[in-house]
């Protein structure tokens, strides 16, 4: 008898003991990748793991981000907050209060504010940032390197023959992970300040998924016996295009974000294989670069499976934002809705899909509601906690979604979307007058472009014909494209849509938005 009820207490004790731990999170995010880089999603791609991957786990078919450029975008995800909320030094310069704010790639983590990655931190989880960020020290990424005590090389400079350029390479690579880590990260590596570009190098201008994976990896390994969170950030599919192989399979794989690294990595089949493995699944190689990232993924996917960590690992593998021809740098449908795919084997109903409204803010109260987590008293958070939705509710978490970017402003329903674009009074006023803004091309606007960056204002105003108008209504049931404006035709909807905005900007104190605040 004794016996018995001893066994019985252990099996007990067991239970509570894996109830109460805290699960594991790889959080796996993408850049500018849209539905038709997806193969379960009808995109002309190869991605089986991917594809395994909505089938083991569910599919969150109407997840979105509320802003739809890399910096605002990211900074949602990681404190839970709207990035107009944001009071980064680079921000409130553009943005004093009392202005309307332009929200576009300046969003920034905040030194002295809390997020997710601080909080996890703080709990007891390892916490470890690979690959691209855009979310910090804006004014180093574009500004003097030297002042910024970085040091500068010459573009052209060949780090695989030049020991000096390679070393200069390595030490702001180093200098960069310094200081991402007080914002939350006991791990930093494998990281960009911003896109390919920002390196400032002809030869670092090329993606290179093995030396992320390979940092990943690292982390892993050396966080696998207490809980841990993985941010892990690729560069695809921003450009460089990685649809030219030469900047993605045809590279170099030594080439990386600290320069050259001789001795390479073994993380991932060689890119031939790649190739090979695309090709006689009937693709062309212009689109082996999906296969690329799916392999990626399925190795991340296979490390924690090697360290018997499935059944204690959450993993979510989601685009930051669409590409530019399906609505980046917009409010539009096909810039805000991403895929998000989430696996908890063991906890996640395999092959289900989940059709609420679900958005990027709604992560952090998600995952510490998942951790059982109680976040500090003065955490500033917007976002709904899903994790009912993870484990098979179908109750929507929410009616309405607003959503921010440039000059614009948005909220959306399951059956309507309205868009509204406002210029500050200053602007409005030229435009009034008659006076023309300069384009990307030299070309004179009757309106200047939604962002500051004329670039992303160029291709996004090219692929969406009502970009510039005031008022826009959508019928997401009949027009998931939204390209038909029913602004005019549904008076009532639309007044019904134009106060649900008013509401929602009720909560952005001191920033004005055109008749919709006071």
């Amino acid at each position: 008898m004794q016996k018995r009820l001893f066994i019985v207490l252990c099996l007990g004790l067991a239970c509570f003991a894996q109830a109460d731990k805290k699960p594991n999170v790889v959080f796996i995010i993408t850049d500018d990748q849209s539905w038709d880089s997806i193969g379960f999603m009808g995109g002309k791609v190869h991605t089986p793991r991917l594809d395994q991957m909505a089938k083991e786990g569910i599919y969150l078919s109407d997840f979105n981000v509320t802003s739809t450029v890399c910096s605002p975008s990211r900074y949602s995800f990681l404190t839970g907050r709207y990035a107009g909320r944001c009071e980064g030094e680079k921000f409130m310069q553009e943005h004093p209060p009392g202005d309307q704010t332009q929200v576009e790639n300046i969003g920034e983590l905040e030194p002295d504010r809390w997020n997710l990655a601080k909080v996890l931190q703080q709990n007891g989880y390892k916490t470890g940032f690979v690959g691209k960020s855009h979310l910090i020290n804006h004014e180093w990424i574009n500004g003097d390197w030297e002042k910024a005590g970085l040091e500068p090389y010459p573009r052209d400079a060949d780090p695989s023959v030049d020991p000096e350029v390679n070393g200069k390479m390595q030490r702001n690579h180093q200098k960069w992970c310094e200081v991402m880590m007080p914002y939350g990260f006991d791990y930093v590596d494998g990281y960009y300040c911003a896109n390919l570009r920002e390196l400032r190098s002809d030869a670092l201008f090329v993606h290179n998924l093995d030396w992320s994976v390979s940092k990943a990896f690292k982390f892993i390994d050396q966080s696998k016996d207490e809980p841990f969170f993985l941010y892990f950030s690729t560069t695809l599919h921003h450009g460089p295009g990685p649809w030219m192989n030469k900047f993605s399979l045809d590279a170099d794989p030594r080439m990386t974000g600290e320069g050259f690294v001789k001795e390479g990595f073994d993380v991932l089949p060689s890119r031939k294989d790649v190739l090979k493995r695309n090709r006689e699944a009937g693709f062309k190689d212009k689109d082996a670069y999906a296969l690329w990232l799916d392999d990626g993924v399925g190795a991340i996917l296979d490390k924690i499976k090697a360290l018997g960590l499935e059944n204690d690992t959450l993993v979510f593998f989601v685009p930051d934002h669409g590409s530019y021809r399906h609505g980046k740098a917009t409010l539009y449908d096909y810039g805000m809705r991403v895929p998000m795919l989430v696996q908890w084997k063991g906890h996640i109903q395999p092959g289900t899909t989940y059709g609420g409204i679900v958005a990027n803010i709604d992560l952090a109260p998600t995952l510490f509601d998942i951790c059982g987590i109680t976040p500090p008293t003065d955490y500033t958070m917007d976002g709904i906690s899903f994790k009912a939705s993870l484990m098979g509710s179908p109750k929507p978490i929410r009616e309405v979604l607003f959503s921010e970017l440039g000059h614009s402003r948005a909220v959306k329903t399951k059956e309507w979307k309205y868009v509204a674009v406002r210029y500050p009074a200053d602007v409005q006023a030229k435009i009034e007058r008659g006076e023309k803004f300069t384009g990307f091309d030299g070309e004179k606007l009757d309106r200047p472009y939604l962002t500051r960056n004329s670039h992303l204002g160029h291709y996004a105003s090219a692929s969406n014909p009502n970009y510039f108008v005031a008022d826009q209504l959508y019928n997401e049931k009949a027009d998931r494209e939204e390209t038909t404006n029913v602004f005019a035709q549904n008076p009532e909807v639309a007044q019904r849509m134009k106060k649900k905005l008013a509401k929602e900007l009720e909560q952005f104190e001191n920033r004005p938005f055109g008749e919709f605040t006071k």
